[in-house]
Order: structure tokens, then C-alpha cells, then sequence
């Protein structure tokens, strides 16, 4: 009984940890395709501190 629920967690918890990182993967896929080749920028500019440094401060409300 025990070894089948060690079984069943671990099957659970892999499970959850595949979808977490397909999660990551689409965000991180969506945010380069959004960037990258809808907005005609160099996809790569999406890992760049200044680029959503530049955001924040637009979306922040004016000091």
C-alpha cells in the first residue's frame, strides 16, 4: 500500500512539474512571437533588463 502511494504522489507530482514548465515555455515562446516578430523587433530583446525596466516605468503610476 505504501509503495503504490509513493507511486501515485510521485506520478502526481511529476505531472505538476510538466505543466509548470510547459506553462514557462508558452509565456517565454508567446512573449518572443509577441516581440519578436509581431512587433518587428529582434526576439532576443525580450531577456534584456532595460526593455522591461522601460515598461515598468510606463506602466507605473507617474511620481
Amino acid at each position: 500500500m505504501f509503495k503504490k502511494t509513493i507511486k501515485f504522489l510521485g506520478l502526481r507530482l511529476s505531472i505538476i512539474i510538466f505543466v509548470i514548465v510547459l506553462l514557462v515555455l508558452a509565456a517565454v515562446l508567446g512573449l518572443m512571437v509577441g516581440y519578436g516578430f509581431l512587433g518587428g523587433e529582434n526576439p532576443s530583446n525580450v531577456f534584456n533588463h532595460n526593455l522591461w525596466k522601460e515598461v515598468m516605468d510606463k506602466l507605473s503610476p507617474a511620481k
